[in-house]
C-alpha cells in the first residue's frame, strides 16, 4: 500500500489495482471515500452476470455505494459455513440427518446431547463475523443484510434481529455448546482445539472456512471426511445464503487506459483465466509437494474443476439451486474513542456462553452499538 500511495500521489496511476477491502491500511476504503475508483458496471453485461454465481456482483462489496453500480470486481471467492464429520450424515455409517432449519438444528442438538455429543463450537468469538452476516440474510434476505450492515436503527428491535439474537443465545448455551469452547477460544492456538472437537467426535458443527482442514491436518486421522453446509434457515421456505469472502480488483477513476483496463477485467471472467486460477498450485511448506491453491473464480462451473473432496464440495455448494452468495462487511465509520466493535458485538456472544449476559443484555448492547455506529458513519 505504501507503493500504491506513492504512485497515486505522484500521478503514476495504474490501470488496474488488486487490493481488497479489509486490509489494515484501509487503502481501498479511502479510495472509495474519495470517489477515486471507476464505475465498471458496463463490464458486467447481463450475459456475463448469467455466467457468474448468483449475487456475487450484487453484494455490498461489489456495489459499495449501494447505488446499483459496480466498482469492485470480485475475481475470486471462498465460502464459509458449518463444518462437520461428513460420515455422520451420509454413507453406511450415517447417524443423523443434516438440518436445514434452526428448529431442526436444535432438535439434532437434543439428540446428539443424549449421545454425549455437543451440537456446536466456534474457533474464537471473532468467527461470529461471518456467522452474523450470514444470519442477517437468512433472517431477512439481502434487504435486511444491507440494513444491518449499515446500522439501521431498528436492526435489533425488528423481528429478524430478535430471531438472530435468540438463536445465538440458544446455540451458545450450555445445552448445545462444547464445554471447553470458551477456554480454548481464549488460549493461544486454542481455536484449533475447538475445531479438533469435531474431528474427535465431541462436537457436530463448527463455523469455519476450508482452511480448517489444513489447520487440523496433523491431528485428523486418515479416512476422516469433512463436510460443509450453510447455516440453518429460520423457516424452511426461506432462501439459503452462504457468506462468502471475495478478493477484488478495481480500476482507478484516473486510469490512463480505461478501455484496456475494463477489457482486462472482462478477461478475468473468461474460461481461460478461470482455468489458470483453479489450476494454480502452491508449495506445502511441511511436505514440499505442490497442492491446489484454491483460487476459484466465480465463473459458474469453475469449482467443478477442483479435485474431489471437501474443498470442492464447499465451493460448489454455492452453485446449487436455492443457494445465494452474501458478501460484504459492516459500513465504515469514523474512529470511535473507546469503542471496540469486535469486543462489543462478538465478545458479547461469548459473554452469553459464559452466562455473564443473557439475550436481553445482548440486545441492549447491540442497540446501543448500532446507534453509536450510525452516528459515526462515514459519509
Amino acid at each position: 500500500d505504501k507503493d500504491l500511495t506513492k504512485d497515486f500521489k505522484n500521478k503514476n496511476i495504474p490501470d488496474v489495482v488488486y487490493y481488497s477491502l479489509g486490509q489494515p491500511s484501509g487503502f481501498t476504503e479511502t479510495m472509495l471515500k474519495e470517489e477515486a475508483i471507476a464505475d465498471i458496471s458496463d463490464v458486467f453485461t447481463d450475459e456475463l452476470k448469467e455466467k457468474l454465481l448468483g449475487g456475487i456482483t450484487e453484494s455490498a462489496v461489489a456495489q459499495p455505494y449501494g447505488d446499483g453500480k459496480i466498482y469492485l470486481a470480485p475475481f475470486k471467492y471462498e465460502p464459509v459455513g458449518l463444518w462437520y464429520n461428513k460420515d455422520l450424515f451420509e454413507g453406511e455409517n450415517k447417524k443423523y440427518d443434516l438440518p436445514t432449519t434452526w428448529n431442526e438444528f436444535f432438535a439434532l442438538g437434543d439428540k446428539a446431547k443424549a449421545d454425549g455429543i455437543s451440537l456446536f463450537t466456534y474457533p474464537t468469538s471473532g468467527y461470529f463475523d461471518c456467522v452474523l452476516r450470514q444470519m442477517y440474510a437468512q433472517a431477512g434476505g439481502y434487504d435486511f443484510f444491507l440494513k444491518a450492515t449499515n446500522y439501521d436503527k431498528d436492526t435489533w428491535t425488528s423481528d429478524e434481529g430478535k430471531e438472530i439474537i435468540d438463536a445465538l443465545a440458544k446455540v451458545t448455551s450450555k445445552d448445545y455448546l462444547f464445554p471447553d469452547t470458551v477456554a480454548n477460544a481464549n488460549a493461544k492456538g486454542g481455536h484449533v482445539l475447538n475445531q479438533q472437537s469435531v474431528v474427535d467426535g465431541k462436537t457436530l458443527f463448527c463455523p469455519d472456512g476450508s482452511w480448517i482442514m489444513a489447520e487440523n491436518a496433523n491431528t485428523t486421522p486418515e479416512g476422516f471426511n469433512w463436510g460443509m453446509t450453510a447455516l440453518p434457515k429460520f423457516d424452511a421456505s426461506d432462501e439459503n445464503y452462504v457468506y462468502t469472502f471475495t478478493e477484488q480488483v478495481w480500476v482507478p477513476a484516473d486510469a490512463p487506459n480505461m478501455d484496456l483496463a475494463k477489457e482486462f477485467i472482462s478477461f478475468m471472467y473468461s474460461e481461460k483465466a478461470a482455468n489458470l486460477m483453479v489450476e494454480n498450485t502452491i508449495e506445502n511448506k511441511e511436505t514440499g509437494e505442490r497442492v491446489p491453491s484454491a483460487m476459484v473464480s466465480p465463473l459458474l462451473g469453475t469449482a467443478d474443476k477442483l479435485p474431489e473432496g471437501a474443498v470442492k464440495d464447499s465451493f460448489t455448494l454455492l452453485a446449487k439451486d436455492g443457494y445465494n452468495v452474501v458478501s460484504g462487511v459492516e459500513a465504515t465509520t469514523e474512529s470511535i474513542n473507546g469503542f471496540d466493535f469486535g469486543a462489543t458485538v462478538y465478545g458479547s456472544i461469548e459473554a452469553m456462553a459464559t452466562g455473564e449476559l443473557d439475550a436481553a443484555g445482548y440486545q441492549k448492547n447491540l442497540v446501543e452499538a448500532w446507534a453509536k455506529l450510525l452516528e459515526n458513519l462515514k459519509k
